[in-house]
């Protein structure tokens, strides 16, 4: 959680409770739920903790809570008497709750569910059965349902009665006699209608959805793609379901990003933050890839020996090995994570797969004749005017750029048709595919040029 307050505001409050000025502590915290959380979660002490939570006014507790890390909700509801947990779990955000029982241990969540009162204990069970990477696991049902046949009038005042418990009253979805989603009207709209206008007459009724069984990361971009700040989530016969609101869609884009940069990166995804997730968990994540990779590479060293004999007979190809090797995975590299960052925005698409392939062989091309010009001129100046060394280096850079472009690019986006995530095709991935390639071409066009 990022430093928002300061070092100075958390000892003060310390000092404060140490010298028992408990008025003192309540005045000296800040307005805003979010900044209270984060004052909590800085204090070193469990019991510190807990004495400036139970200061909160009972109306601002519950947003306190719900803004704390889910490991620190666990550590507070620890300390809290039966009846405080109750209160709180009832008064949760059930999207926030849900999040909070994903995190727990099954026991303490299974006691925890049976704190709750019947209604939100439905509620509870609902969410929790449906998938984890759904987007019934993110959904609310508190919003605001109208009915087609409603009054503007009457719109108006069912806001009034039960707005204040909705996570949102800016957009109204409207149902039908059957409880299908057939429209949503916006606060605004209403407002600035007639009292006596039907809600039927002014709603929208191209209305975007997802299904409650949509995966999490697809849904976000539809929601990235309209700018909504909220969306309607119904089941397989149009029923709505609940909502997901900006704040969700904001943790899940970012989820789905670290996680990405971590498969990028040849990590597997770590669920925790790296100072919390344990040293033998972290060894785990990141020597996986490694032992898989170094598997890989070991090809390299296969293909090597096979051209022994060569290397013998010209020891100064051996020099400019790492130099091709490196030029040739960076230029993978490249292509991958443009077409995977495309994937993810959907700028690309899997039937763009020949157009993308082509133009990264005509970008490769063209950068692999500049780079084949370098590499001559690099091996002319090392190697005093060897041309025949210096064009197979040379040639051998460029092939081998171009190549790697076409690889860094169809790689990803054959994952993507085999329902794989194209992060998969990590930087090292196809760093070390691009490497036994490299060595391979770099051999042939040598035996090629200098005649061996």
């Amino acid at each position: 959680m990022k430093k928002m307050l300061g070092d100075e505001l958390v000892k003060n409050i310390e000092q404060l409770i140490k010298e028992k000025k408990y008025t003192a502590v309540k005045n000296s915290l800040p307005l805003h739920p979010e900044d209270i959380s984060e004052l909590i979660c800085d204090l070193d002490s469990p019991p510190h903790k807990l004495f400036v939570f139970r200061l909160v006014s009972y109306a601002k507790a519950i947003e306190v809570f719900e803004c704390m890390p889910t490991e620190e909700e666990e550590e507070m509801l620890k300390s809290l008497s039966s009846r405080e947990i109750k209160d709180i779990l009832n008064e949760m955000s059930p999207d926030d709750r849900t999040e909070l029982f994903e995190e727990i241990p099954a026991e303490l969540a299974h006691k925890f569910i049976n704190l709750l009162s019947t209604e939100e204990r439905e509620i509870a069970l609902e969410i929790l059965n449906y998938p984890s990477d759904s987007v019934g696991r993110l959904i609310t049902p508190d919003f605001v349902k109208l009915y087609q046949d409603m009054t503007v009038d009457e719109a108006l005042s069912h806001i009034r009665e039960v707005g204040i418990e909705k996570e949102t009253i800016y957009h109204c979805y409207v149902s039908d006699t059957e409880k299908k989603l057939i429209g949503i009207v916006s606060l605004k709209k209403l407002v600035l209608s007639s009292p006596q206008t039907k809600v039927l007459d002014i709603m929208y009724k191209e209305v975007i959805k997802v299904n409650v069984f949509d995966d999490k990361e697809e849904a976000a971009n539809v929601f990235k793609r309209y700018d909504l700040i909220v969306l309607p989530v119904v089941d397989n016969n149009n029923k709505l379901l609940g909502i997901v609101t900006f704040d969700d869609w904001v943790d899940v884009i970012e989820e789905e990003a670290t996680e990405d940069f971590e498969k990028i990166a040849a990590v597997l995804p770590v669920e925790k933050p790296y100072m919390e997730a344990s040293f033998f968990e972290l060894l785990w994540k990141r020597s996986f890839w490694l032992i898989v990779l170094v598997i890989l590479e070991s090809a390299s060293s296969i293909v090597m020996k096979q051209y022994g004999a060569v290397m013998e007979h010209w020891i100064a190809l051996t020099f400019f090995l790492p130099i091709l090797i490196a030029t040739g995975g960076n230029a993978g590299m490249q292509s991958a994570m443009m077409v995977i960052r495309g994937l993810t925005t959907e700028e690309i698409n899997v039937k763009d797969f020949f157009k993308i392939v082509f133009r990264e062989s005509l970008l490769g091309l063209s950068i692999g004749f500049i780079l084949a010009i370098v590499g001559l001129i690099r091996v002319m100046i090392q190697e005093n005017n060897q041309w025949l060394l210096s064009l197979s280096v040379g040639v051998s850079m460029g092939v081998t750029v171009m190549i790697a472009a076409v690889i860094g690019a169809a790689l990803p986006i054959i994952f993507k048709k085999l329902k794989l995530d194209p992060a998969l095709m990590s930087g090292p991935l196809i760093t070390t595919i691009v490497d036994v390639v490299g060595v391979f071409i770099y051999f042939e066009i040598a035996l090629f040029i200098l005649g061996i």
